[in-house]
């Protein structure tokens, strides 16, 4: 049924390469891209920020109005329009209405780092806009797909106000969960806001604690509710890691209706023998059977970036993160100085926490030699880190999925994970990285010296570990598979 150009439509609040904040733009991404490839009829729906129009200025592309809309919010008529644009194959349908999205931020000021204060506004003009997008575009999809609270409501929708719409009898919903701590919650007087009766904020449906939730809509009245690791899966039914809805997770599961699928690696993008960002910068691309080159890398890069007379005997541990407690940086930061005393490189790409991001800085100045620290968000430097480091440290607090793990794999920088969600099931301790269970300095050190040891002692059995990540499959086409087969069911019910 999978393979009968069966119709969905990916709806999320970003998606590459169009705006990026963090992993879930790539995943609804590559997901279109290679949905698409796979057969079925795929199309994606975002909002149209500024930072969408600028990369499609970029890239070159036309843009084609669609058609203008008018829904009712809080009993005003608002009006928008739908736009569409073709990437990769993919159609795109562009939620334009400027004066919630044409804004320098996605969700936060990028001045004060502030959500936006009309946040719920913006996102349910957007969820109910993406129902009238899809009737006026004329696209029956058999599954909307949707991802994360910025969506929660468009399940809502679908099961009350549009529940009687003939166009969308047959249509089934899907909602994934990247990260349950982000739930999209606001005060109870802001209910009104979402058009919808009182009825539906009880304890069954959208009310958690007295406010508004709307990543609770999202499980509550989806078909199904995946997240994006089997492990977490299981994690967000404990108290630990449920963030309060671990009572909702466990009666979805219950009934047959969690599932967890891990994301995958676009290796078009994330690939060192075809990365396009290496071969541009250093004029180099490398495999499994030529891994001297990625040396070489690492001494262009550690000498571009400052560092004198780069030696090869001391590992280069790389960090690409948001720099907030969830990455592990309270644990990382306790042991900075001991860790420059194993006479390592350090190098770190993020942005995040004031607190975080003035810390690092102020390790660099003791470091010059041995710290490179950039304060931001810059896609060639990813890529650059991926490719110079040898270690790649990723010690979270809770990781739904992680994609830098499999990143890392692909490009033979060994990672050193802590045990949890996507990164439990993704990196074998002592096979393809090293990995560490409690989330504590002394913990994570002790694995990461493992990892130097080895890195400055055993060269054949730190190559075998390279080797062995490289060879590892974490591409998209295994996930596609599953979402077919997810999709199916759903169909079936």
């Amino acid at each position: 049924m999978a393979k009968n150009k069966m119709k969905v439509l990916l709806v999320a609040s970003e998606a590459v390469p169009f705006a990026k904040v963090g992993g879930l733009a790539d995943v609804v991404g590559a997901q279109g891209k290679i949905m698409q490839e796979e057969g079925l009829d795929v199309r994606i729906a975002i909002p149209k920020y500024k930072v969408v129009s600028d990369n499609i200025e970029k890239l070159g592309l036309k843009v084609k109005p669609s058609f203008d809309f008018t829904i009712s919010l809080e009993n005003r008529e608002e009006k928008g329009r739908v736009e569409e644009v073709v990437y990769a194959g993919v159609t795109y349908y562009l939620i334009d209405r400027p004066d919630y999205f044409m804004r320098e931020g996605i969700y936060t000021d990028p001045q004060s780092r502030q959500d936006y204060p009309d946040n719920l506004r913006r996102f349910v003009f957007f969820s109910r806009a993406i129902l009238e997008c899809a009737k006026g575009v004329g696209f029956q999809p058999d599954i909307i797909h949707v991802h994360d609270w910025q969506t929660g409501l468009i399940p809502v929708y679908l099961r009350t106000d549009y529940k009687m719409d003939s166009f969308f009898r047959q249509t089934k919903c899907v909602f994934t969960i990247h990260n349950l701590a982000y739930q999209g919650i606001f005060p109870v007087e802001l209910f009104t806001l979402t058009g919808l009766d009182w009825k539906y904020f009880t304890i069954h449906g959208l009310e958690y604690y007295g406010h508004l939730n709307l990543m609770k809509g999202g499980i509550v009245y989806s078909d199904v509710t995946t997240t994006v690791s089997q492990t977490y899966a299981k994690e967000i039914q404990t108290p630990e890691y449920g963030n309060g809805l671990e009572g909702v997770m466990s009666d979805k599961a219950l009934y047959g209706n969690l599932y967890g699928i891990f994301n995958g690696v676009d290796y078009s993008e994330w690939h060192p023998s075809t990365d396009t960002y290496l071969k541009e910068h250093f004029g180099i691309n490398y495999d499994v059977d030529t891994l001297d080159k990625k040396k070489e890398i690492k001494l262009k890069y550690l000498s571009e970036n400052g560092i004198k007379k780069p030696d090869l005997n001391k590992p280069l541990i790389g960090i690409v993160s948001r720099l907030v407690d969830q990455k592990g940086w309270d644990i990382i930061l306790e042991i900075i100085d001991q860790l420059f005393k194993e006479d390592i490189y350090f190098t770190v790409l993020g942005t995040g926490k004031y607190e975080y991001e003035n810390r690092l800085r102020s390790v660099k100045s003791n470091y010059p030699d041995k710290m490179i620290v950039e304060i931001g968000f810059d896609i060639p430097n990813s890529h650059y880190i991926e490719a110079a480091s040898d270690i790649y440290l990723m010690p979270s607090r809770f990781e739904p999925c992680g994609l830098n793990q499999l990143y890392s794999l692909a490009y033979g920088t060994v990672p050193v994970v802590r045990y949890t969600g996507g990164l439990a099931d993704t990196v074998k301790d002592g096979k393809t990285g090293f990995v560490f269970k409690n989330y504590n300095p002394e913990d994570m050190m002790a694995a990461l010296k493992k990892a130097i040891d080895m890195y400055r002692t055993s060269q054949d059995k730190w190559k075998k570990l390279m080797e062995n990540a490289m060879k590892e499959d974490w591409s998209w086409k295994k996930a596609i598979k599953s979402y077919n087969e997810l999709y199916d069911k759903v169909m079936a019910k």
